[in-house]
């Protein structure tokens, strides 16, 4: 059972009843279901955010029924905006990987599509855990807090990037160490054309802002951070198991189900 912490003294709201788990669950799948249909349009940033907006607000609203209008809009503002983060990432070319028919049989290959989906998709549920639990922990951040704590989490993408995702100059095949889409370490005689990941970027921006939240600010953030975390990883491995059985394409099986299945796992 998911317990009521919203209700303000101020509000007149008597203490609202426990919300059942299984309505967390359900409520938050139906809408990141829509939403990532929904997404498909758009891709990217804008259309992660389009599911972001849908879960955020589902999870506000059977979680803190009775919060007060503004720091709920705030808290779904906040899970929105995280959702985009990770549609800067690509990531079609790490589920080739993991079944691509040039791939089968390719267990090394395999192995490495899903450790890069398993960082890509923890990373991304990971954002938004922790600035929704920034949002619904109750603690106030300032403007000017907040766009100091951005541009910090600036500077940490750009040094995460120069890190993990350098160097990248695909014509003369020189591709990062630790690179999770198309590779010619994985097909040295095909026509390849690698993206350019950032995820190096994520992994030190949302590092930095668990430290702030977490030792500077002493909020309870990083709890949400690890449960999206977590959720994430398990989608990533679950989801390629039911394509790789299923013998669907990528677009087909990362279309309108990846919210479902992010939720419910």
């Amino acid at each position: 059972m998911i317990t009521e912490l919203s209700t303000q003294p101020s509000t007149g709201h008597p203490q609202a009843r426990a919300t059942s788990a299984w309505q967390v669950v359900l409520g938050g799948a139906l809408a990141g279901g829509m939403g990532w249909g929904i997404r498909g349009q758009y891709g990217h940033e804008t259309g992660a955010m389009i599911a972001g907006l849908l879960i955020s607000l589902t999870l506000v609203l059977l979680m803190r029924p009775h919060a007060v209008s503004l720091p709920a809009a705030r808290a779904v503002a906040w899970g929105t905006v995280a959702i985009g983060f990770g549609g800067s990432m690509t990531y079609g070319q790490t589920i080739g990987l993991t079944q691509n028919p040039t791939m089968i049989g390719n267990h090394a290959a395999l192995a490495w599509g899903l450790l890069g989906l398993a960082i890509k998709a923890g990373l991304w549920i990971g954002f938004a855990g922790a600035f929704l639990g920034m949002g619904l922990s109750g603690t106030r951040y300032r403007p000017r807090e907040m766009l100091m704590v951005l541009l910090g989490l600036l500077g940490c993408y750009a040094f995460g990037v120069w890190l993990l995702n350098t160097p990248f100059e695909p014509a003369e095949r020189v591709l990062p160490r630790l690179y999770f889409s198309a590779d010619w370490r994985w097909e040295p005689e095909a026509e390849l054309t690698p993206r350019r990941e950032v995820w190096g970027g994520l992994l030190v921006a949302l590092l930095g802002l668990l430290v702030y939240v977490g030792t500077i600010r002493g909020t309870g953030s990083p709890g949400a951070w690890l449960c999206g975390a977590s959720s994430g990883v398990r989608w990533g491995f679950r989801w390629v198991r039911v394509c790789r059985r299923s013998g669907l394409g990528v677009r087909r099986c990362f279309g309108p189900a990846c919210g479902r299945v992010s939720i419910l796992t």
